[in-house]
């Protein structure tokens, strides 16, 4: 359970987005500083080195300098005498990677002109700074050891986490800055969360209420089989383990409507009830609450961790809970940022063939493309209305006066069949069997499985008690 603001986007969502080219080399100098250092200290040794080396073999193979193919027709590898040329190259990761990179690239420059029309900028200590806080924050590692557990586990160089993933994190941050306002409730709030009770639950969830409240009716009767019935008929991954949750509920966690339900069926009460025989206690179970649109869960509480004693104005606490209250909040904030930035943007796509309008929801022939939609969703609707009907009807009607002129070349006879068949009446539909499960025992023991269910239905309907037999 996180903290009771709704983490609408994740940050991972933009490390797809490529920074911007004039940070590329600052970024890669930053992320590799000592190299030039380092290779000066090796020039000064080497040139001893090389002077007290033995001369080489003559018949030795010698070392050319290649020029690395930068023009489209260079050759970027020759087999068996045939040259693959660089455009050949660019031309199939084009077709392999190109609209993948292609949208980074169009991501890049939609970030760099939003920063240009607010006059800000990022700077490579901005980016180094956010790299030592994330790799304290995320492994309590220095900023050297996560760099190379990033590159060792995850494939990613320096300068590509450097230019991909913190970048465009460091210059949304800052675009989106002004949105985002803590609040002292908001503080306050956070203060119960993290030092506050906790609760300790076990969780049956259903994705129908009729199932919660008959769970719930049962459960009545019988608390202690909370345990059993969550791993009978709970659809959560906690039903291997009777709907035990490893991570206690904190108050004003989220999502909020499970978090203020719980603590207030299972931990406060109610507030006009001063009977302190009818406070909650461990075992009791709450009713059917509502998750989603097709999730309902019922709470059976294992446990309650008490609070801890710390003290709630102290300045520096105050500050770390309001420092995590906007990291919570600024991951929204950034999702609408960039949202209003593509929204307010005009793309065309050549490579994918899209094409993208400024504001092209407030456009005519947008409003009117979502009226044409609206229209067609609501004439797929069957018509219940009793005035809709005979139109219906009366347009079936003139269908079959429709005069279609008959192909050429088509029996005589055949055509005579079909306009028979149109106009013969329509055979009575057999009795359908109104029972759940189908009733075998009237049926012939020998007969198939699909036999028996064809004489069940359309013979001998089973009454709705029936079962199987």
């Amino acid at each position: 359970m996180q903290l009771a603001i709704r983490n609408r986007s994740s940050i991972a969502f933009f490390a797809t987005l490529a920074t911007l080219a004039s940070i590329h080399s600052s970024s890669a100098q930053l992320l590799n500083r000592g190299g030039a250092a380092k290779q000066a200290a090796a020039k000064t040794t080497a040139a001893p080195a090389a002077a007290a080396a033995p001369a080489q073999d003559p018949n030795a193979p010698k070392l050319q300098q290649a020029r690395i193919p930068a023009s489209p027709g260079d050759p970027v590898a020759i087999v068996n005498n045939q040259i693959i040329t660089r455009q050949q190259l660019a031309d199939e990761a084009v077709a392999r990677k190109g609209e993948e990179i292609l949208d980074s690239i169009i991501a890049r420059v939609l970030i760099d002109q939003a920063l240009k029309a607010k006059n800000l900028t990022v700077t490579a200590e901005e980016v180094n700074e956010e790299i030592e806080k994330t790799a304290q924050k995320m492994a309590g590692l220095s900023r050297e050891a996560w760099l190379r557990t990033l590159a060792k586990e995850r494939n990613i160089s320096p300068a590509q986490y450097a230019r991909d993933i913190v970048y465009p994190t460091v210059a949304l941050t800052k675009l989106a800055q002004s949105r985002v306002q803590v609040t002292q409730e908001e503080i306050d709030q956070a203060f119960e969360s993290m030092y506050g009770d906790k609760l300790r639950i076990r969780v049956i969830m259903v994705d129908k209420l009729r199932a919660a409240q008959d769970a719930w009716e049962k459960l009545k009767a019988n608390p202690a089989g909370f345990e059993k019935m969550a791993m009978e008929i709970s659809i959560d991954q906690s039903r291997s383990i009777g709907g035990l949750y490893s991570e206690p509920v904190a108050r004003f966690s989220y999502p909020r409507n499970i978090s203020d339900a719980a603590f207030r069926q299972l931990v406060d009460g109610d507030p006009e009830d001063k009977d302190p025989s009818h406070k909650p206690k461990d075992g009791d179970i709450s009713g059917p609450i509502q998750l989603t649109e097709t999730t309902w869960v019922l709470l059976k509480r294992e446990g309650l961790i008490p609070r801890k004693q710390v003290d709630k104005k102290d300045a520096a606490v105050r500050e770390n809970l309001r420092q995590i209250v906007f990291d919570a909040k600024i991951k929204g904030a950034i999702a609408e940022v960039y949202g209003d930035i593509e929204k307010n943007s005009a793309i065309e796509n050549r490579l994918s063939g899209r094409v993208k309008l400024a504001n092209e929801e407030a456009q005519p022939e947008a409003q009117e493309g979502a009226a044409a939609a609206r229209q067609a969703a609501a004439a797929r609707q069957p018509a219940a209305d009793a005035a809709v009907r005979p139109t219906a009807a009366a347009a079936a009607a003139a269908a079959k006066k429709l005069n279609v002129p008959t192909p050429k070349g088509l029996d005589p006879s055949e055509v005579q069949r079909a306009n028979n068949l149109r106009q013969a009446p329509a055979a009575p539909a057999a009795p359908r069997c109104s029972a759940v499960r189908h009733r075998w025992r009237r049926t012939s023991p020998s007969a198939t499985r699909k036999s028996r269910r064809v004489l069940c239905c359309r013979v001998r309907p089973a009454p709705p008690a029936t079962r199987w037999r």
